[in-house]
């Protein structure tokens, strides 16, 4: 926002969005590490712990699909259909679907779950201080740096998640396991593009300059506060 001005309602709008998402995904995230502190590699009970605030938390992500369409922000509609489409699948075409302990008691779950919630944390937080003109460099350094390894990781985490429900895909319908044999094929393009897209994201907004200027330059392609209205 504006300094001098008051807030619009868009803005409050996508700031309370921004911080309601980063506490979602931190609630999950301190479940996750206070069960594995608790019960190790033992991950019987992890989904029990975590797995309806996940699953709400990821679900809410879909309203960044609207935010595009209807111009709230300028990021492409298709680029967050792409990011969210995935991870719904997993959390109520997997998950969800399947109470079996390859599926909700596994490393694929945990290394998933972690990537998604470090991510998301950064992410939204980053995002809710923008908006308020807040310059935090860390995250910013953060946000657009993580994904190095945090997008393979969690691509790695959801691919055996999906591996491991294709038999009872199969036992279901074999329209299920040929759709989810689909999305496996599907990941490395995807991957792709979503990971080329934060390369130049990041040469744009760290490629060099003073943090002041990278600042800037991120408020410039950010999608949550490059775009402005005033209702």
């Amino acid at each position: 926002m504006a300094k001098g001005k008051g807030i619009s309602v868009v803005e409050a709008y996508l700031v309370a969005y921004n911080a309601a998402s980063f506490v979602g995904w931190a609630y999950v995230l301190v479940k996750t590490l206070l069960y594995l502190s608790v019960h190790g590699t033992n991950l019987d009970g992890l989904f029990d712990s975590i797995g309806n605030a996940l699953i709400i938390v990821q679900t809410g992500a879909a309203l960044e699909i609207v935010h595009s369409l209807v111009g709230f922000v300028r990021s492409s509609a298709m680029t967050a259909t792409l990011q969210v489409y995935s991870r719904l699948n997993l959390v109520w075409g997997i998950l969800y679907m399947f109470d079996y302990p390859e599926v909700r008691a596994s490393y694929g779950l945990v290394l998933m779950v972690l990537a998604w919630c470090i991510t998301e944390c950064v992410r939204y937080s980053h995002y809710a201080l923008s908006l308020f003109d807040i310059e935090v460099y860390t995250l910013l350094y953060l946000r657009y740096t993580m994904f190095y390894v945090l997008y393979p990781a969690g691509v790695t985490g959801e691919l055996l998640e999906i591996w491991a429900a294709l038999p009872h895909a199969a036992a279901i319908s074999s329209w299920f396991w040929v759709f989810l044999v689909v999305n496996i094929v599907n990941y490395p393009p995807v991957l792709y593009k979503l990971y080329t897209h934060m390369i130049r994201q990041r040469r744009k907004i760290l490629g060099g300059g003073a943090d002041s200027n990278k600042i800037k330059a991120a408020k410039s392609v950010d999608p949550v506060v490059s775009k402005k209205k005033r209702l």
